[in-house]
């Protein structure tokens, strides 16, 4: 709806709606009394021109459209009375009244229209920055996170003082000048603070938190002195970690970021963001002390790990050294002694002795992580000096060891003192698990061949009583045993050793009877992998 009047009802008391209808009743009068003077006298001055007058009267009360009909009705009385009182005939000298006459209204119009445009733009201007402010201040009250509002303009002048001084290097003009610091916190002064900012100062009131910073940072703060060099050289931005002071003395630590305008003129409301930290810093202290803690424990646990490998590592050469040497014992006793059997039995003795200081060189290798050199390995040769290692044992529980191998087998890449170990204990095994069983007929297989994916595979198969399904699933797990006096780490060793070599053991039933363990070694060198049990990160820490 067209709206003639200026001001909408209730925005105007009734003192000022009864001027405004006065006025507008002294311009309508005035405009009739001019149009009379002008219509029925002999006066020849551009009467007309009181029009004017009446629209400056008139643009107090009235709308841009309110301006636009009161223009056009003082024209159109303006033209009336020309025609009314000269008629049609008339001299050059009356048109040009005429014409100055219309053409002041005109500009008058137009321009109280413009200013009436002007002045509403600019309450539509001020209405935005009220509801603006309004969304801010409601931001800033309710806000969670703690607002802090800072007037920067003492402390721009501190730092102006200092760049016409020509200091460039704030760090060297602290250090000279101790008190510095100090200054700046009198000079950074508090202007507002929300709900949240006034819980981390304190639970105080907004009376309380008002006045300089220094009150609650403290001056030798590495934060403070992080946003006062961030200013001084014009950055937009600063975030930092720093110790807040509240009201009663309590010092706590906090995270605050606070972005500066471009220019200087908003250097009286900088909004500083706060965040008060010091659970979840108390909480981080009593995580890096349990995770130290859980380092001695893990290595404390790595140690014992490594102990109970090395342990079952030893067990079987320093089994068989003592075995063998009883035999030579007993074959030096017999009259006349057996010098031959004794002989053997010393040679075992010797081999023996040098596999178990082969395991202690590889466990130091380990633990200095010296990385253990790789070799081009016959593993036909390597099944047959094992068997003769073995063969003590192997003819006291009448066991038959069967090799089978293909001609032109490709050598493994991997060393012969590791794979002879696995080898060992996957044959140890299978005795042991025939042994307890009571097997009547004990025969162990060892099938070498090749793969097409580059690798040389030997499987080990028994004529025991095989794997159960839970045995299956975790066969190769850290301490899962099936033995009675059984640790549950040689399978395990084994397993990361293989793997060590860029190899793979595996585990399965026979279709009859027994179990298979296989080994593939890679015929190239495919790089050293990481053991399970090489050496334990907390051990490296330890050696």
């Amino acid at each position: 709806m067209v709206r003639l009047w200026k001001w909408l009802p209730g925005e105007r008391s009734t003192i000022e709606r009864e001027n405004d209808v006065a006025l507008a009743i002294a311009a309508g009068s005035n405009a009739f009394a001019v149009f009379l003077i002008d219509t029925f006298t002999s006066i020849e001055s551009a009467v007309a021109v009181f029009y004017v007058i009446i629209m400056l009267l008139s643009a107090d009360f009235l709308s841009r459209f309110g301006v636009l009909a009161a223009g056009a009705m003082c024209t159109a009385l303006c033209v009336i009375s020309f025609f009314v009182s000269h008629g049609i005939d008339n001299d050059l000298a009356t048109f040009l009244r005429l014409v100055g006459s219309l053409s002041a209204l005109l500009i008058t119009t137009a321009l109280l229209y413009k200013n009436e445009t002007g002045r509403l733009a600019l309450l539509a201007s001020h209405h935005r920055t009220k509801s603006s402010e309004y969304r801010y201040r409601s931001i800033f009250k309710q806000s969670g996170i703690a607002l802090w509002e800072q007037d920067l303009t003492a402390l721009n002048a501190l730092l102006d003082n200092l760049r016409a001084q020509g200091v460039v290097d704030l760090c060297a003009y602290t250090r000279d000048n101790p008190e510095f610091p100090k200054a700046c916190t009198e000079a950074i002064r508090t202007v507002a603070v929300n709900d949240a900012a006034l819980e981390v100062l304190g639970n105080i009131t907004q009376e309380q938190a008002i006045g300089p910073i220094s009150r609650f940072i403290p001056h030798d703060c590495p934060s403070l002195f992080g946003f006062v060099k961030a200013f001084f050289h014009g950055q937009r931005r600063f975030e930092s970690k720093g110790r807040i002071r509240d009201y009663h003395g309590t010092e706590s630590v906090i995270l605050m970021a606070v972005e500066f305008p471009e220019d200087q003129s908003g250097l009286d409301r900088i909004v500083i963001g706060l965040v008060d930290i010091t659970e979840r810093e108390a909480a981080q202290a009593t995580m890096m002390a349990a995770q130290a803690e859980l380092a001695r424990a893990s290595r404390a646990s790595a140690v014992g790990a490594l102990s109970a490998s090395l342990a079952h590592e030893l067990n079987q050469p320093l089994g068989a050294l003592l075995m063998n040497a009883q035999a030579c014992l007993r074959w030096l006793n017999r009259n006349p002694p057996d010098l031959k059997a004794a002989i053997r039995a010393a040679e075992r003795t010797m081999k023996d002795g040098e596999r178990a200081s082969q395991i202690v060189k590889t466990t130091k290798a380990m633990l200095s992580r010296s990385p253990i050199a790789s070799e081009k390995v016959d593993l036909t040769s390597l099944v047959e000096e094992t068997r003769s290692l073995l063969e003590y044992e192997i003819e006291r529980q009448n066991i038959s060891i069967d090799l089978t191998s293909p001609p032109n087998l490709p050598p493994a890449n991997a060393s012969k003192s590791e794979i002879q170990q696995v080898l060992i204990n996957l044959i140890t095994n299978a005795m042991q698990a025939m042994e307890e069983a009571r097997t009547k007929s004990r025969r162990i297989s060892i099938q070498l061949s090749t793969a097409d994916t580059g690798f040389v595979v030997m499987a080990i198969s028994d004529t025991g009583p095989g794997l159960s399904s839970e045995a299956i699933e975790n066969v190769f797990e850290p301490y899962f045993t099936t033995k009675a006096s059984g640790m549950g780490m040689g399978l395990a060793i084994c397993k990361s050793t293989v793997e060590s070599r860029g190899g793979k053991l595996t585990a399965r039933n026979n279709e009859t009877v027994g179990a298979t363990f296989e080994i593939a070694l890679p015929v190239e060198n495919q790089g050293r992998l990481t053991r399970m049990y090489d050496v334990p990160p907390m051990v490296a820490q330890i050696g």
